[in-house]
């Protein structure tokens, strides 16, 4: 028999720190991804992006990280009118996206070193982030000689060693097995509890998402506008077999499947 847990009272939501407003986005042969969509992304919180299968989610991403315009609207980060990639915005990508001919921490400083930050001060700031992420000793391996679950580390590194304010994350444990992206939920966690950054996650897992996230957006099918927005009532902290198998987990997972399954019709 598993004890309830207490759910924590709603928090008081922070002011957004970013801010999409009517973004629509047309590809080429006038394919539609996103249609008007409009939100705000709370400082501080994990909002993932939750959605069927080619409704846009990794689209809104990249427009916000600036990696690809917008058709139509605009986006604000801390104020400011996005028109390309800033400091102020880390991309962890799905696929690892490191240089396979340099270190891991020569991988994990490379944002700093664009910055112009000497090699000294680069690297010791590399080598913190490396260690947090569970990587020390690993500094002078390359890609190849690490799993994929190290690799992912690594742009996780890399992302938070340039301090930037919003992290921006594409199915960033997709690539990894159920074990390993068990362990990776849970240090997300311990991350959003810890660094009080801004983290946008896109993920095609309504379980995970659930387990994350302060805060799920989910988008309808293509062309893309926000269905609904949920908040996941679950207890945090404690043990996380326990907290998968909560009432009020399993409802949002269902609740959450329940919306979801009248884009598959």
């Amino acid at each position: 028999m598993i004890a309830a847990a207490p759910v924590p009272a709603a928090e008081p939501v922070a002011a957004p720190i970013v801010q999409v407003r009517g973004v629509t986005k047309t590809y080429a042969g006038n394919v539609e991804a996103l249609s008007g969509v409009t939100l705000d992304f709370p400082e501080g919180r994990l909002t993932t992006l939750l959605g069927p299968s080619g409704c846009g989610k990794t689209t809104l991403l990249k427009i916000i990280a600036g990696l690809i315009p917008a058709s139509g609207g605009e986006v604000m980060v801390a104020g400011r009118k996005v028109t390309g990639p800033g400091p102020e915005r880390a991309f962890v990508f799905q696929d690892f996206a490191l240089m396979p001919w340099a270190s891991v921490i020569r991988n994990v400083a490379f944002g700093l070193e664009l910055r112009g930050v000497p090699k000294a001060e680069r690297e010791a700031a590399a080598e913190r982030h490396i260690a947090r992420v569970g990587l020390k000793g690993f500094e002078l391996k390359y890609p190849h000689e690490l799993s994929g679950g190290m690799r992912q580390r690594v742009g996780l590194a890399r992302a938070l060693a340039v301090d930037a304010k919003v992290l921006l994350m594409d199915e960033p444990f997709s690539a990894v097995d159920e074990q390993t992206r068990r362990k990776f939920q849970e240090d997300m966690l311990e991350l959003v509890a810890n660094e009080r950054k801004t983290f946008i996650f896109v993920t095609h897992s309504i379980e995970e998402a659930v387990y994350v996230s302060d805060r799920i957006v989910i988008l309808s099918r293509r062309p893309s506008r926000v269905s609904a927005i949920v908040e996941p009532r679950i207890p945090r902290g404690g043990d996380p077999e326990l907290i998968r198998r909560h009432p009020a987990y399993l409802d949002a997972v269902e609740s959450i499947w329940q919306g979801l399954k009248k884009y598959l019709d």
